[in-house]
């Protein structure tokens, strides 16, 4: 019997750290010529996770974070594969200075410091304003597919950093690709 409650314990605590690496999608809209941009398709987006506890310590000893967000707008064809019309990347970087005890999150050449994490995170986990593609791209409603992905860009990691941990599910954080739904109105414009 005590040889079940401890495997029940043990399988507890392996599901809870590999579901605080998961980003959950929790909200994501496309709009089209956002005020004071430049015309083009745009996305807003909301994730929620957790941080960690690896990666937080990382980041207190002075390694900085990059997250990623991923977009793709892709073309149903039915004579080939699917064709991609808009693929792009924005990266922010969260990063904390020992010296001053405080938070910085950069992205584009603009940098926003905090006093706290939870000050800098929702920087982190919200994106709005996102110009994805020009209106071109968008010709029609029918057979387009827009989907986005949040993640810990890993690559940006020093080197060791990268080998030692690679397989350890602490010094991830992604979501699955999810499917944002294009306007009828924004498609016949």
């Amino acid at each position: 019997m005590s040889c079940r409650v401890f495997l029940f314990s043990v399988l507890s605590v392996l599901t809870v750290q590999v579901w605080a690496a998961q980003a959950s999608l929790m909200t994501a809209e496309i709009s089209r010529d956002e005020p004071g941009e430049r015309p083009g398709l745009f996305v807003a987006a909301h994730y929620e996770f957790d941080l960690p506890q690896p990666l937080l310590d990382a980041m207190h000893r002075g390694i900085p974070l990059y997250f990623q967000y991923e977009f793709t707008l892709s073309e149903s064809r039915w004579y080939w594969f699917d064709k991609v019309v808009a693929d792009t990347r924005f990266n922010i970087r969260l990063s904390f200075n020992p010296l001053t005890r405080r938070y910085a999150v950069s992205y584009n050449g603009l940098s926003l410091n905090f006093d706290s994490l939870d000050q800098a995170l929702p920087f982190i986990k919200s994106i709005r304003r996102w110009r994805v593609a020009p209106n071109s791209v968008l010709t029609g409603n029918d057979g387009f597919t827009a989907e986005i992905r949040f993640s810990l860009d890993t690559s940006q990691l020093p080197k060791p950093m990268q080998v030692s941990n690679s397989d350890t599910a602490d010094w991830t954080i992604e979501s699955a690709w999810s499917q944002i739904p294009i306007p009828s109105d924004i498609a016949e414009e």
